[in-house]
């Protein structure tokens, strides 16, 4: 059956097959695999990289808290950062950032992490807290004078105060209140003291409220105590360089070098590129005349640090007591006057005393240690304006007077005082 106008029909109409069609089909065909086998593999896919997912905070501060326990206190800081980068509102982050920093030592680095979190919550009691402690921590710093250190511990003092407004409750507030108090007046040992045996009640789990009850012991001379409490604190986390060197002044407060040293060489160990601990070694060498190690360990922070004048001073006074008096003057003349370094670097010299500020004790012992360093080799000419400048800018400084007076009579600009047996000689004559 046919149906007009249907698409659909029940029968076609058979056609011829013509040869020239399915000659023109296999060559369309070996075309396409031809295409297909050699040229598409050669053709550059422009597709772009995959986008790669955001990080989890979280995970970068598991990271963190792994590098801070394992005291990998840079890279600790860099993960901290990176969590911040991705939630800067967050404020626990910068408040463990702050702390990250003040047991690397860069205080004014956790300065500015606290204030960033006080910029979030200005009502955080540990945001505060963490502020104060981190200002105390600045406030002895050896490159700041004396008021700009009065004021710096006042400034702590208010923000731990208004912590403990706050949150009196809190272990950390109370710990970090205990230390400013002691750093603030010394006569205030027993608040001090209160406030961190209560902060470890608190917070028996936390290294900074030992480590705060190990401050106050420190603070009042109580070496023994201080090293237990610094030891407990330490049982919590041995990897942080500042607790090896707490311990390691404590030791060496008891008379312990040996035992000093080797606790600042575990510092070393955890933070090579820490001067402190370099210092303390030196020193600790020094009070018991070997002044060989040393120069050896001043010169190490010196190279660490090339332009620091006090480290000049320094690595200069262990040359002039070990009776190496050319490479003293050297050192020594760089702290004072300042000038290039063997490296072309500038080092800033450091005033007598600043304007308005009482000397500091550490720079009077670099001049007359230089004046004297520059007597003993004849330069007099040299030697004796450091001395006048003694006599004249530190006249109730009775250790440094001594020595300008000394190195005048080598000078001969000053008769050498008589002895008693001189004296008893002459009135017997009178």
């Amino acid at each position: 059956m046919y149906l007009k106008g249907s698409k659909w029909h029940t029968s076609k109409k058979r056609r011829r097959s013509k040869p020239w069609r399915v000659l023109f089909l296999l060559v369309l065909v070996v075309g396409v695999v031809y295409f297909w086998q050699f040229y598409v593999p050669e053709i550059e896919i422009l597709v772009g990289p995959t986008p790669t997912p955001t990080r989890s905070p979280a995970l970068y501060i598991i990271e963190a808290e792994s590098f801070f326990q394992a005291g990998k206190l840079g890279q600790a800081e860099e993960a901290y950062l990176q969590a911040i980068a991705i939630e800067p509102r967050e404020i626990n982050y910068h408040l463990d950032l702050a702390r990250v920093r003040v047991f690397a030592g860069d205080y004014a680095a956790a300065e500015t992490a606290a204030r960033d979190a006080l910029l979030i919550n200005p009502d955080s009691a540990i945001a505060h807290a963490v502020l104060g402690w981190a200002l105390d921590f600045r406030a002895g710093e050896a490159s700041l004078n004396v008021g700009e250190q009065n004021d710096l511990l006042a400034a702590a003092l208010t923000e731990v105060e208004r912590a403990y407004e706050l949150n009196p409750s809190s272990a950390l507030v109370l710990a970090f209140y205990s230390e400013v108090v002691i750093d603030n007046n010394i006569n205030d040992y027993e608040q001090a003291l209160d406030l961190a045996q209560r902060s470890i009640e608190l917070g028996p789990e936390l290294l900074e409220t030992h480590r705060a009850v190990g401050y106050v012991w420190e603070r009042t001379g109580n070496y023994t105590q201080a090293v237990g409490a610094y030891e407990t604190a330490k049982s919590i986390n041995p990897n942080l360089p500042r607790l090896h060197i707490d311990i390691g002044n404590m030791l060496q407060a008891q008379g312990d070098t040996i035992g000093a040293v080797e606790s600042y060489k575990d510092a070393i160990a955890l933070a090579p590129e820490n001067v402190e601990p370099l210092q303390r070694i030196a020193q600790a060498y020094a009070r018991i005349g070997e002044y060989g190690k040393a120069s050896q360990f001043a010169k190490d922070a010196v190279g660490l640090e090339p332009t620091n004048a006090r480290l000049r001073g320094d690595l200069g006074r262990m040359y002039y007591h070990n009776n190496v008096l050319d490479d003293a003057v050297i050192q020594l003349e760089l702290a004072i006057r300042g000038g290039s370094n063997e490296n072309g670097e500038w080092v800033d010299g450091l005033p007598l005393a600043e304007p308005g500020q009482a000397p500091d004790d550490r720079v009077v012992e670099f001049y007359y240690t230089y004046g004297l360093a520059l007597a003993k080799l004849e330069r007099c000419e040299e030697a004796v304006p450091i001395f006048q400048a003694l006599l004249q800018g530190v006249p109730d400084n009775e250790i440094a007077v001594f020595n300008a007076e000394e190195g005048l009579i080598i000078c001969g600009e000053l008769a050498p005082k008589p002895t008693p047996d001189e004296n008893t000689d002459s009135e017997s004559e009178l």
